[in-house]
């Protein structure tokens, strides 16, 4: 993949999250943009590292990016444990 292939797939992830998550009326259902969001945030830090990189190493960024995805999950999975206490209350 190259780094502008790896900026479009992560502009376009970002952007269809932020879709989602303005499209959708209840809190609830729009924390599951946040998986999305975070995936394009990834695909786009794992672009600018392996290109920061050079060809030294083509796994470069991938630790980063696999990082980022499971902040995204657990932030969405705070988010609706939240969600569920407050609509309890």
């Amino acid at each position: 993949m190259t780094f502008p292939q790896a900026l479009i797939v992560g502009g376009v992830l970002v952007s269809s999250g932020a879709l989602a998550a303005v499209w959708r009326r209840n809190e609830p259902a729009a924390l599951a943009a946040v998986p999305v969001l975070a995936a394009g945030a990834a695909v786009c830090m794992a672009g600018v590292t392996r290109f920061a990189a050079g060809a030294r190493s083509l796994e470069t960024g991938h630790e980063l990016a696999a990082l980022i995805c499971v902040m995204g999950l657990a932030t969405s999975i705070l988010g609706a444990a939240w969600m569920r206490g407050r609509a309890a209350r």
